[in-house]
């Protein structure tokens, strides 16, 4: 479906509202209710949108708060307490921090969930603050919000492990030994990068060539999508088979490589 026509951005500094809303109708501006599309300026239909900016300026900022909270704020804590502790030559700090980022992570991905809806900041300073905020609204962002959740178990549980005494070395030689740990986890994340990107934000609608003309718009995300699929369900099958059949998994690599998997399982 085309995008809707072009605001004049130039000629206002204040974020559009829709009929029926604001203070000019003695309704209060309030955010949308989550899991719905309220009005809004339509993203451009590029294969990787399908979002908006915020209906309403107090949209606009409960949108704004989320994103600076979530994105840069409490990252930039655990990012803070990294640094200091690998500077500091304190490791438990610098695991502190990884934790922190996985929550951070964590917290993203079960709003994403919950809400169907993801919140990002485009353009960045050159930008008008009005326009700078993006909504994505949809099913697609269930299985992105799946794949936060897997980033932050991937960050937490080996930081959790080093605080519980299990050295660096020791969480490498397992990984290296049954490297399914690190394939399973992997192509998981790519799965669901790969379902949000098939699914997409972007809604066709109308009468059939303008849905055929949209469809072709977004067949560059929706192969990316695919070949993403395919890359993680390649990283599953080769994961599965050396967590449940290490042998057959040393006889694949002997029938490639020559030799078996080079390191000692523990």
């Amino acid at each position: 479906m085309p995008s809707a026509p072009a605001e004049d951005r130039s000629a206002s500094h204040t974020a559009p509202v829709p009929p029926g809303a604001g203070p000019s109708t003695g309704v209060p501006d309030q955010p949308g209710p989550a899991g719905t599309t309220t009005p809004g300026i339509a993203d451009p239909p590029l294969p990787f949108t399908g979002g908006r900016i915020a209906a309403t300026e107090e949209e606009r900022k409960f949108v704004e708060r989320r994103v600076m909270t979530q994105f840069f704020a409490a990252p930039a804590l655990s990012i803070a307490a990294f640094l200091a502790g690998f500077n500091l030559g304190r490791p438990r700090l610098a695991a502190i921090g990884v934790i922190g980022l996985g929550l951070c992570a964590l917290w993203i991905g079960t709003l994403a969930i919950g809400e169907r809806r993801l919140m990002f900041i485009r353009g960045g300073s050159m930008t008008r603050r009005q326009y700078r905020y993006f909504i994505y609204e949809g099913f697609a962002a269930v299985p992105y919000g799946l794949a936060y959740l897997v980033g932050g178990a991937c960050l937490i549980a080996p930081a959790l492990l080093f605080l519980n005494g299990a050295s660096l070395e020791r969480m490498r030689d397992v990984v290296l030994g049954r490297p399914s740990l690190a394939l399973i986890p992997l192509g998981i994340l790519l799965f669901c990068h790969g379902m949000g990107f098939l699914v997409g934000f972007v809604h066709r609608g109308g009468s059939t060539w303008p849905r055929v003309f949209g469809m072709l718009m977004d067949a560059p995300a929706r192969l990316g999508g695919l070949i993403l699929i395919a890359w993680a369900t390649g990283l599953l099958v080769v994961g599965g088979v050396e967590w449940l059949r290490p042998e057959l998994f040393d006889q694949w690599l002997r029938s490639i490589f020559g030799n078996p998997w080079p390191f000692t399982r523990p």
